[in-house]
Order: C-alpha cells, then structure tokens, then sequence
C-alpha cells in the first residue's frame, strides 16, 4: 500500500511508515492511514505499550530539533 507523505512530500510505502523513526513508526501514521486500515490495532500488534509511548506520547518534535536531530546523527557518523 502506498500514500502521499505530506512530511516527505511524496508518495511512500506503507512499510517506511512502520520504521520513518529507525524502529519506531511515524508519528503521523494514525492520521495518515485510518481511512484506510484498522491502524491502531495493527500498530498494538506489532509495537509494545511501551514503545507506542514512547511514539505517540508526549509533544512532537518541532522541525528545527529534527534537523538538529538529523545533523548530530551525521555529525556523529563521520569518522
């Protein structure tokens, strides 16, 4: 199955939706795919209480941190 990722600004696969946050799924994926698929109870199938927690609870991440996030990482990657 594939949507159009309004984050990404393309049409992706439902599997990245699953992993866009390394194991964790995009934040967005309730509202994206409820039309479509009993998501919540797909999501309750395959992540734990508490990993859905740790995705869905809380404020999300503001664009800058993000970025911030994304630059550490590659920072953190080169030798």
């Amino acid at each position: 199955m594939e949507i159009y990722c309004t984050q990404l600004g393309m049409v992706t696969d439902f599997s990245y939706c699953l992993s866009a946050n390394g194991e964790a799924p995009c934040r967005s994926m309730i509202g994206c795919w409820r039309e479509r698929v009993d998501i919540v109870k797909l999501l309750r199938r395959v992540f734990t209480e508490e990993e859905l927690r740790e995705c869905f609870g809380g404020l999300p991440k503001t664009r800058i941190e993000r970025i911030i996030e994304s630059l550490k990482s590659v920072h953190n990657a080169d030798p």
